[in-house]
């Protein structure tokens, strides 16, 4: 016969105890709701409750059986301390009387040993992502999902907890990841965070000197543009840093008392050791391709900006209100009430090498009826094929700017300053009636010329394109008859990418003594076994195609060469010619490794064009 359960009461509050009534009011109002998330912290706040009501050891132990009034206020307690999912997930019909049942299923749910639970919590600390705006968060993130990782029974060596940590730190702290690595001290994850959050402070206070205002959230993300403007001061000799840091060039005594200029790496860069080296090799290759893809991409607005004019604009529309563009820019001197000519900068375009000289600087003219306006700065670059003014520069002057139903009107004090329309996100500007000195020219003059351009004029200032392509530019007095023949032998020879084969050709004599390689791929999507390129190999003899699906194109030549060999031990001869298109997977230092295992016994292998 089972022994009864021993009845154990809470321990009684008693009406004259106000401090312990107010500690469990106060414990009560503090405990969260137990969500999928926070189970670690609402454990912590429960059980140390319950420890003061006296009632966690009779929780835990099922031999030991609640009061009716204590189980029914610990079943409203569990019941009102945890959210609608959490309640659907623990209680069930079997348990929802009884508290202990309930705290049973809270542990089995978020505190098991089970391998899938286990395996759960596991990933959840290895997909704590790093964030750079807060590095609290993501220290006290790391810490939870330790602690969750220890409830469920997975104890790591602290070494190798650090070391997952470590891993997940962006590329912009390669440098304090490996002074952690490298220091003397014993490494643990409470190592690791002190010093991230001591990295992290001090950034903070950098970036607030330099800029004079406090900063809450830290700066990783905008932090190699600070260097900048440190090291950039640095080298002009403005070495008043306040910064705590040495920089490239420069050393701050005041930066640590044991810290000398001898033994500055800044300063000294041939006694810093290799990791240091790398680190800032890796730095400034990253601001080298960073301004290098900003002037790129200046370059290729104006290009974009042309094409968005072509296909959206109407040609008989030739000022364009312009948010890239820095400066007012015009094509002909007559826009210009004064200009000064001479050589001034230049204007890059999107392609390679290709820019607009300015060949001078004024002021420029426009007139609607009885409204005029004067630009001033303006740019004169007759190459160019659009007039742009710059909505910058309006801005600058006190202008506003309201678009409604595809119109737009540029204002200033209350009175219009211009108007045009807005087509593909194209802001034309409607045509003056008349510009430049004195407003005695017909912008219909100015625009038109007193030459007419001829059609290969027209078509090379465009950047060669197709007549289709700009066929509501071209003059109306262009007979079709011209347009269809014209030919630009520039266009012509651009497209030539082969020369002729003008040697003869004959086919192999024997099956596998000539084999012709190419190379198909991406492939998207990619199948099942993540191949993404094939491989096709044509023999010159019998004509017969043979494809190897590839999952890089690095494995081209292991490939190849199992090929070649296999072959030859079927066959008793190597092939004596191999062709390909020259591309990277059959030229370089790998392929030439793998052809030297071949070179002994090959007759020939060639890689040349087709």
């Amino acid at each position: 016969m089972a022994e009864p359960q021993r009845v154990v009461a809470a321990l009684p509050i008693n009406a004259g105890d106000g401090f312990r009534q107010a500690m469990l009011k106060t414990a009560i109002e503090t405990i969260p709701q137990l969500t999928e998330e926070n189970h670690s912290i609402w454990k912590d706040k429960m059980t140390a409750l319950l420890k003061l009501r006296g009632v966690l050891q009779t929780l835990d132990d099922t031999t030991l059986a609640l009061g009716e009034s204590d189980n029914a206020e610990l079943v409203m307690l569990l019941l009102s301390k945890m959210d609608s999912v959490t309640h659907n997930n623990v209680i069930t019909a079997d348990n929802r009387d009884s508290a202990q049942k309930i705290w049973r299923s809270i542990k089995d749910r978020f505190a098991s040993s089970q391998s899938s639970n286990r395996a759960r919590i596991f990933n959840d600390f290895l997909y704590v992502k790093f964030q750079e705006d807060s590095v609290e968060s993501f220290v006290t993130d790391i810490k939870v999902a330790i602690k969750k990782l220890v409830d469920v029974g997975i104890e790591l060596p602290q070494d190798i907890l650090a070391y997952l940590v470590l891993f997940k730190f962006p590329n912009s702290l390669q440098t304090l990841k490996r002074q952690i690595m490298h220091s003397d001290k014993e490494l643990d994850v409470e190592f690791v965070c002190n010093h991230l959050i001591q990295f992290n402070n001090e950034s903070r206070a950098e970036s607030s000197q330099e800029k004079g205002l406090p900063t809450e959230a830290a700066l990783f993300s905008s932090k190699n543009k600070v260097h900048s403007k440190n090291r950039a001061s640095d080298k002009s000799g403005n070495q008043q840093s306040s910064s705590k840091r040495c920089r490239d060039g420069y050393h701050n005594p005041k930066q640590d008392g044991n810290h000398s200029s001898d033994n500055c790496w800044h300063l000294h860069p041939e006694v810093a050791p290799e990791w240091w080296t790398e680190s800032q090799a890796q730095w400034k290759a990253t601001q080298t391709q960073l301004r290098a893809n900003k002037e790129k991409s200046k370059e290729n607005y104006f290009i974009s900006l042309l094409t968005l004019w072509i296909d959206s604009g109407d040609p008989k529309n030739r000022i364009i209100l312009d948010s890239g563009a820095s400066a007012h820019i015009f094509n002909d001197e007559r826009f210009f009430e004064s200009l000064q000519l001479g050589e001034f900068d230049f204007i890059k375009t999107g392609k390679q090498g290709a820019t607009l000289p300015i060949k001078g600087k004024g002021s420029v003219l426009l007139k609607w009826g009885d409204r005029v306006i004067r630009l001033e700065n303006c740019l004169f670059v007759p190459a160019i094929v659009i007039n742009l003014i710059s909505a910058g520069e309006l801005d600058s002057k006190g202008c506003t700017l309201l678009s409604q139903k595809a119109e737009f009107v540029v204002a200033k004090d209350r009175a219009t300053v211009m108007r045009g329309r807005i087509n593909n996100g194209l802001y034309s500007v409607d045509n003056p009636d008349s510009v430049g000195s004195d407003s005695v020219y017909p912008l219909a003059n100015v625009c038109e010329g007193s030459d007419q351009e001829t059609l290969r004029e027209i078509h090379e200032k465009f950047g060669h394109p197709s007549i289709q392509r700009i066929e509501s530019l071209i003059d109306k007095k262009i007979s079709a008859a011209e347009k269809a023949r014209f030919e630009c032998k520039h266009c012509i020879l651009a497209k030539i990418t082969k020369q002729q084969f003008q040697e003869r050709s004959t086919l192999a004599s024997k099956p596998f003594e000539r084999i012709h390689l190419d190379l198909i791929g991406p492939i998207k999507p990619e199948s099942t076994l993540k191949h993404r390129f094939i491989l096709t190999v044509v023999d010159n003899h019998s004509g017969y195609l043979a494809g190897f699906p590839l999952v890089h194109k690095d494995d081209t030549t292991d490939i190849l060469i199992n090929l070649i060999e296999s072959e030859k031990n079927r066959r008793g001869y190597y092939p004596s010619t191999v062709f390909s298109d020259g591309g990277g997977e059959f030229v370089g230092n790998r392929v030439d490794k793998g052809y030297g295992q071949l070179i002994g016994n090959c007759q020939e292998v060639l890689a040349r064009d087709s």
